[in-house]
């Protein structure tokens, strides 16, 4: 009976953590909203897509700049490795079955994108 009282925090806690599958990654997604810091970035977040395919290809384009490569899911982290670029990661949650936020860090600036799914 002790046992059970460790083990029934970690159960809750494990149970409570945000998982993206990669089945809900799929598809087509656009930029909603961009934020620095916790303020509305000055960038054109609608500007921002992605592709995500079942065979781990992706593209990405943000206005004429566009990139295209592999990717992998592991936990919250989606890696991507465009042709010709060092490897990226970022953190990622779906908020609702529609809507990803990737968190993101550029050169110690904490940044978020939100995605909806096209």
């Amino acid at each position: 009976m002790k046992y059970l009282c460790l083990f029934l925090p970690f159960l809750f806690l494990t149970a409570c953590t945000d998982s993206t599958s990669e089945q809900q990654l799929y598809g087509s997604w656009q930029g909603h909203e961009w934020l620095i810091g916790e303020q509305a970035a000055e960038r054109d977040a609608t500007q921002v897509t992605f592709r995500f395919t079942p065979e781990g290809q992706y593209t990405a384009a943000f206005g004429a700049q566009s990139e295209a490569g592999t990717y992998r899911l592991e936990g919250d982290k989606l890696y991507t490795d465009a042709e010709g670029q060092a490897q990226k990661m970022v953190k990622i949650r779906l908020t609702a079955p529609d809507t990803l936020r990737m968190d993101m860090n550029r050169a110690g600036t904490e940044e978020v994108l939100v995605l909806v799914k096209e």
